[in-house]
C-alpha cells in the first residue's frame, strides 16, 4: 500500500491513465483535482468561520448566555442562517471528501469500496439536509 502524498496530484500521462482506468483503480483526474481544490478552499473557509463562531458564541457571548432563546434570536436573521448553513454544508463536504480518501487508501476490495462510498453518500446528505431543514425552516414559539 503507497502512502498518499499531500502534494497537488500531477496529472497522470496517457499510459499511466489508461493502466488505472483498465485496472479499475483510476479516478478522472478533474475529480481528483477539483477534490483537492475543494479540501484546500473548505479548509481556509471552516477556520475562519469555526473561529469566529467560537470567539462570537463561547467568548463574547458567554457558555451561561448560550440557549434557544439565544439561537431563536440570531436565527431572525437571514445572515446568521446562512452563516450556520454555510458550516454546516463546508463542514460535512469536507469531512465527506476526507473520508473518501480514507475509504480509497483502506478499503480495498471493489464492493466493499462501493458499500462504504454508499453510505458515506447516503449519510451525508442525509444529515445535511436535515441540517438546512432545521435552519432554513426554524421559528421560534
Amino acid at each position: 500500500m503507497q502512502a498518499r502524498s499531500f502534494a497537488r496530484p500531477r496529472p497522470a500521462g496517457r499510459q499511466e491513465h489508461a493502466a488505472l482506468e483498465a485496472s479499475g483503480t483510476g479516478r478522472s483526474g478533474n475529480l481528483e483535482r477539483t477534490a483537492w481544490l475543494f479540501t484546500r478552499i473548505s479548509a481556509v473557509v471552516l477556520l475562519v468561520m469555526a473561529v469566529f463562531h467560537l470567539l462570537y458564541m463561547h467568548i463574547a457571548l458567554g457558555m451561561d448566555a448560550i440557549s434557544f432563546q439565544l439561537i431563536a434570536w440570531r436565527w431572525q436573521s437571514p445572515a446568521w442562517r446562512l452563516f450556520d448553513l454555510t458550516l454546516l454544508v463546508f463542514g460535512w463536504l469536507h469531512g465527506a471528501n476526507g473520508m473518501r480518501i480514507v475509504v480509497d487508501d483502506y478499503v480495498h476490495s471493489p464492493v466493499g469500496r462501493i458499500v462504504a462510498r454508499t453510505l458515506l453518500i447516503a449519510v451525508t446528505a442525509t444529515l445535511i439536509v436535515l441540517g438546512a431543514f432545521v435552519i432554513l425552516s426554524f421559528k421560534a414559539a
